[in-house]
Formats: C-alpha cells, sequence, structure tokens
C-alpha cells in the first residue's frame, strides 16, 4: 500500500514538472513584408541666400560625397570683402593697443622721473629748514623751496592720474580689438554659410541643382545618409504579437532579409513599437540591416523578412 502512494506522488509530481514544458509554444517562422529606409537620413541646406557659382561635378555624377567635399558654393564676392575690411579693422585696432601700450611705458617713465624730482626736492626742503632754525637763511628762502616741494606733490599726482588715463585708453583699446576680432569670425561665418559641404562620407539624394540657380536661406540642397547604415521597416498586427517571443519578434533577435533575387541579408529586431495604430491595429517593427550587406540594398526596395531562431 505504501509503494503505491509513493508511486502516486511520484507519478503527480512528473506530471506537474512535465505539463510546462508542453505549454511552451515552439518556435514559429513567419514572413512580413518590408521596406528599407535608410538610417540618420540628414538634410544639407543653404546658409544663405545667393546665386549658385560652383558646383561638385563629381558628386553630381556619382551621386556619393565625401566628408568635407564643397557640394555648392554661392556668389561670396560681398562676403569677400567684408572678411577682408574687418581683418582690416582689427589691424588698425591691433596697432591703436600697441599705441596705448607705448603711451602707458612713457607715463610710467614720467612718474618715476617726477618721483625722483620729489625725492630730491624733499631732500633740499629739509636742509632748507635746518638752515632756517639755525638762522642761516631767511623765511622767503624756507618759503620758496616749500613751494617746489608742494609743485613736485602735484607733479607726481598729475603723473599718476596720466597713467591711469593710459592704462584705462588700453583697457578700451583692448575691447574694442577684441569687437573687432568678433566681427571677423561673424563675417567668415557669413562667408562659409555661403557653401555647402560633406559632412560625412555618404550617398546623397535628391542632389539636383544648376549653377546660375538663385536659392534662399534655409533651402534644402541635398540629402545624405551613410550606406552602411540601413533598416527596414515593416509593420505587424497586434493578433501575431500576443506570442511574439514564439515568432521571434523580440528586440535583438535575428533574421534574414530577402530580396526579389533571393539574396539575402542579415538583420537584427531593432525596434518593437509600443503604440499600435487606431485603423489598422498594427504596430511598426524596425530591423538593423547588417553593415555588410546594407550599402547593395537599395532605398525603398521591398523585400521579405523571415523571423529566425534567438540562438540561430
Amino acid at each position: 500500500m505504501k509503494n503505491s502512494i509513493i508511486l502516486f506522488k511520484l507519478g503527480l509530481a512528473f506530471t506537474s514538472l512535465a505539463v510546462p514544458a508542453l505549454a511552451q509554444d515552439p518556435f514559429q517562422t513567419i514572413k512580413l513584408a518590408g521596406t528599407v529606409v535608410a538610417d540618420n537620413k540628414t538634410g544639407l541646406s543653404y546658409g544663405a541666400r545667393g546665386c549658385i557659382t560652383e558646383l561638385s561635378q563629381a558628386a553630381l555624377q556619382s551621386g556619393k560625397a565625401r566628408a568635407g567635399e564643397l557640394l555648392v558654393a554661392l556668389d561670396d564676392r560681398s562676403a569677400t570683402l567684408a572678411v577682408k575690411s574687418a581683418r582690416a579693422r582689427v589691424s588698425d585696432l591691433d596697432a591703436a593697443v600697441q599705441e596705448r601700450d607705448f603711451a602707458i611705458t612713457t607715463a610710467k617713465a614720467d612718474v618715476a622721473r617726477v618721483k625722483e624730482e620729489q625725492n630730491y626736492v624733499e631732500r633740499e626742503f629739509e636742509r632748507t629748514r635746518v638752515l632756517f632754525e639755525r638762522g642761516l637763511v631767511n623765511d622767503a628762502t624756507l618759503e620758496t623751496n616749500e613751494r617746489r616741494k608742494l609743485d613736485a606733490v602735484f607733479a607726481v599726482d598729475r603723473a599718476e592720474e596720466a597713467l591711469e588715463r593710459a592704462q584705462s585708453a588700453r583697457s578700451r583699446a583692448n575691447i574694442a580689438l577684441e569687437i573687432g576680432q568678433l566681427e571677423v569670425q561673424a563675417r567668415e561665418l557669413d562667408l562659409e554659410a555661403l557653401t555647402v559641404r560633406s559632412p560625412f562620407d555618404g550617398v546623397l539624394l535628391n542632389f539636383e541643382s544648376n549653377i546660375g540657380d538663385c536659392v534662399q536661406q534655409g533651402g534644402l540642397a541635398a540629402q545624405i545618409y551613410m550606406p552602411n547604415e540601413k533598416s527596414v521597416e515593416t509593420f505587424l498586427f497586434m493578433d501575431q504579437l500576443v506570442n511574439a517571443s514564439s515568432v521571434g519578434v523580440v528586440v535583438g533577435n535575428p533574421v534574414n532579409v530577402v530580396r526579389i533575387n533571393g539574396q539575402a541579408c542579415p538583420g537584427k529586431f531593432s525596434l518593437v513599437g509600443t503604440e499600435a495604430d487606431l485603423e489598422n491595429q498594427n504596430v511598426k517593427i524596425t530591423i538593423k540591416l547588417d553593415g555588410s550587406c546594407a550599402p547593395t540594398m537599395f532605398l525603398n526596395e521591398a523585400v521579405v523578412i523571415e523571423t529566425l531562431p534567438p540562438n540561430s
């Protein structure tokens, strides 16, 4: 009887352990229709208004651009003159600062000289005062030396005031020079805004400018993207996402992206949307393509997405 009870309990235990395993859904590959899109597509806008005077013929013909390559240049004659004028103004202001420095040097020399004179006059006054106390000189002589002493003090005060004025003038000259240098930078930025350059190596879209065309500030010159940074966008109905793990629709899971010609490119789920479309009840899904084969894929190309088991 005891053995029967033990066997019955063991049977219940094995049954309880087997039920979760049987409850797990087996992996099911699904196929989805998707479209190839570019990641981080960047717009290249005109920084100023003007007329086009130069274009990159290589970029026009190939549809590709190198980092830093000049794509479009607008008429820069006025901006170039403004830069030269601002730089000439800075040279003039720099010369003014040097003049103020020389004035300070001169003022300091004047202060040193009048202080030497003051010291000499004070010593002379002390000697005259001693002689006056001994009765060797009269009142007029003492008053004359005292007046010279006061004049020497006033001369020092005037020299120090002149030094302060010279230092203040130099400060104003330095401020004017700094303003002039900022003006040069502003004019250089204006000049730079007349060109459109490629920010990185990439493929151009809608680059259709012509020499002589006049454009407005903020107008779109072209778009550019990196050919090895592409994704595939698709949509999945809510009922397919109820058991997302069973069909492999989980961020990080691998997929195969198959082109019409049968060529396959590996990828991984990079985004599973968190908001469903109200009308169609579907969710946006994004697959990041492998960089080795992404350049061979065309933008807006229709592809088929095959989900794979997580460890494949």
